[in-house]
């Protein structure tokens, strides 16, 4: 008989993908990624200190030829993600290291505001009501309140199951959460396919509705290159409806180039060579983002690191990355990705980590520990466990339990804020 464990308190409705059929283990792990109060609030501040940094990067160098193929967006607009998630890896010397920033399409949202807190419990906590509640006020805040009546659309691929719940998570967290005011707020969730593009702005199909706030779960870089049937550039013409303020898109556009990967060597650069940043900036740039540059030799003459790791700028779930030790013999790589720019950074090394999976198997690897943002401010946390040294799409979920220290494992509950 099988014994039940956290795993039985997860609504299915809300996170489906926990076992399919072609998987090895299932998706969540037995096994918690145990974390202090003292090292939560420093992956915090961490996250939040770069996210401002790169935040203040990007809004300096957007305009230069690196990122030409990107000037048609908008340059009026902020370049701030409203929704993001930095991971790190943790070095042998304990340190958090940043090795990526999603902030365009960022997925693990109910395993970060949801998931996480069935590990210790089935009942809703206040701390995950306002945690949640912060998460439906993003769009909320985006809402015009001019307008008596706002339409905001969740809209993502049903094909894809892990894209399609995380844009229905968020649109029963935003319909459970959105404050009553002098303003009606309606939501709809449907499939990318039933937006329609006209010059006025972005409606739903057959209900002659115009969306004001579109969070749409598709890359941007994908976006940039879709069109029509008749060969009609649809992506370009919702981005060129955003420059001119027809629909108020989730994450914006702009928020593309504070995930090019490029960034953290600009950053490097700016620290180096000019007073760019705070003095804590600074700090945290030499101490937290790893070495890197566009030159595989620029890497192997600056870092001390025995391995570089080479990735494409707009790579995404660990695709196209190749380790190589400094002699550009390659250690470990996955699918190589055509056609594409890269950038090369020193690999962290990390202590291995040991999981048991749902099926009760051991197994050997790396975790990422991953901090999601609202509109700059750290919130949430998300773990991710894969016995490969590159975390991929197919690395499991590791529930994240707050503990009173590491020794003696003592539960503290889920206090994020």
């Amino acid at each position: 008989m099988r014994q039940v464990n956290w795993i039985d308190n997860i609504d299915r409705d809300k996170i489906p993908y926990i076992k399919e059929d072609d998987w090895d283990y299932s998706y969540p792990t037995l096994t918690s990624l145990n974390i202090t109060q003292k090292e939560k609030e420093t992956l915090f501040d961490i996250s939040n200190t770069l996210f401002w940094a790169m935040h203040k990067t990007v809004k300096s160098v957007r305009h230069i030829d690196v990122f030409k193929q990107l000037n048609f967006i908008g340059s009026k607009f902020d370049c701030i993600s409203n929704l993001s998630r930095m991971d790190f890896v943790k070095d042998k010397q304990g340190n958090f290291k940043l090795v990526e920033i999603n902030a365009d399409t960022p997925c693990a949202i109910p395993e970060t505001f949801y998931g996480n807190f069935r590990f210790n419990s089935r009942e809703t906590t206040q701390i995950e009501h306002n945690i949640n509640l912060q998460l439906a006020t993003v769009f909320t805040n985006l809402c015009n309140i001019e307008e008596k009546v706002n339409l905001v659309v969740f809209a993502a691929d049903p094909d894809y199951m892990e894209d399609w719940y995380n844009a229905k998570y968020l649109y029963e967290n935003f319909q459970m959460h959105n404050p009553i005011t002098n303003v009606i707020i309606s939501a709809l969730l449907i499939p990318l396919s039933d937006l329609e593009v006209f010059d006025d702005g972005v409606y739903v199909k057959s209900m002659n509705q115009k969306i004001d706030v579109l969070y749409r779960l598709y890359p941007t870089e994908m976006l940039i290159e879709d069109k029509s049937e008749d060969g009609y550039p649809i992506g370009r013409k919702l981005i060129e409806l955003h420059n001119e303020g027809k629909v108020i898109l989730v994450n914006p556009p702009e928020a593309l180039i504070m995930q090019d990967k490029r960034i953290p060597a600009m950053m490097h650069y700016l620290n180096d060579e000019f007073c760019f940043y705070s003095r804590k900036e600074a700090e945290y740039i030499q101490k937290h983002i790893p070495c890197s540059g566009l030159r595989f030799e620029t890497v192997q003459q600056t870092s001390q690191a025995e391995k570089i790791i080479e990735k494409p700028v707009y790579g995404r779930e660990g695709s196209g990355i190749t380790i190589y030790d400094k002699n550009k013999n390659i250690i470990e790589q996955s699918s190589k990705t055509k056609d594409v720019e890269y950038i090369y950074e020193e690999y962290i090394e990390q202590n291995d980590t040991a999981v048991t999976t749902a099926e009760n198997v051991k197994l050997d690897g790396y975790v990422t520990y991953s901090v999601f943002l609202l509109n700059g401010e750290a919130v949430g946390l998300y773990g991710r466990f894969d016995t490969n040294k590159i975390c991929g799409a197919g690395a499991l979920w590791m529930p994240i339990n707050l503990v009173e220290n590491q020794t003696n494992n003592k539960m503290i509950g889920f206090n994020f804020k």
